[in-house]
């Protein structure tokens, strides 16, 4: 008989996760440290729901007590992020391609601009869980796109470092955790993609534009991810099982 899946699902802030929260059946919830987690049910899955906190060190802190803790088969991070380009407008919702640590400077010991030693430079995503999440989009008749998101402890709302951000990574997006999930997600192995909605320009107006449409991203991310829980576990059913 198959075994349930655990899928971890992972937000910087609260409000970023609750809209989803109030759209799956929650079973215990609990606080350590900087962290808030919830224990819930979707479709027969196990769902860990988690608030890291904002910045690279919550992020890697908290993805590293998921996997350690509950095992998931997969992890998703789920937030907000700044477009870095006119590739997007504020309310595209992103699947994470790869990620890159736009504030990293290892280039003294021998490592490439932006580059930690033992993990990539560009860290890509689980290709599998990208197709997954195009597909439930499709089939809800949602629009999505992909790209690159750029990460580092700044919140990005500077014209002039916004570009030099773009210039340096290539990037289309800018926020401040996804390649810390992506990074102890490689190391650990776990199948790893980011979505994130399209909250603010990283301009002279972020911080406006972002707190102004917070709500309506987040809840746009909730029904792409409710809609992928439920397809997931409906091919789960249907799958033939194996010898």
């Amino acid at each position: 008989m198959n075994q349930p899946q655990t899928i971890a699902i992972i937000s910087a802030m609260k409000e970023e996760l609750e809209p989803l929260k109030g759209l799956l059946t929650l079973q215990e919830e609990h606080q350590l440290g900087g962290m808030s987690l919830a224990v819930a049910e979707s479709c027969g899955q196990r769902v860990i729901l988690a608030v890291s906190g904002i910045g690279k060190a919550n992020a890697a802190a908290c993805i590293q007590h998921i996997i350690s803790i509950y095992r998931p088969d997969e992890v998703i991070n789920i937030g907000a992020a700044g477009a870095l380009n006119h590739r997007f407008q504020v309310g595209d919702v992103v699947l994470v391609t790869e990620s890159i640590q736009h504030d990293v400077d290892c280039t003294g010991v021998g490592e490439a601009p932006h580059t930690l030693p033992r993990v990539p430079r560009i860290i890509p995503s689980n290709e599998s869980l990208l197709q997954s999440l195009e597909q439930t989009a499709l089939d809800m008749e949602l629009t999505v796109h992909r790209g690159r998101v750029a990460t580092g402890d700044a919140f990005i709302s500077n014209n002039e470092r916004r570009k030099q951000i773009q210039d340096c990574t290539h990037a289309d997006l800018v926020e401040m955790e996804t390649a810390s999930f992506a990074q102890i997600a490689h190391l650990n192995r776990v199948p790893f993609v980011s979505v994130r909605s399209v909250s603010d320009n990283a301009d002279g107006v972020a911080e406006i534009s972002f707190e102004t449409f917070l709500r309506e991203i987040s809840e746009r991310n909730a029904t792409l991810l409710k809609g992928y829980l439920t397809s997931k576990a409906s091919t789960a059913v249907h799958e033939p099982l194996k010898q």
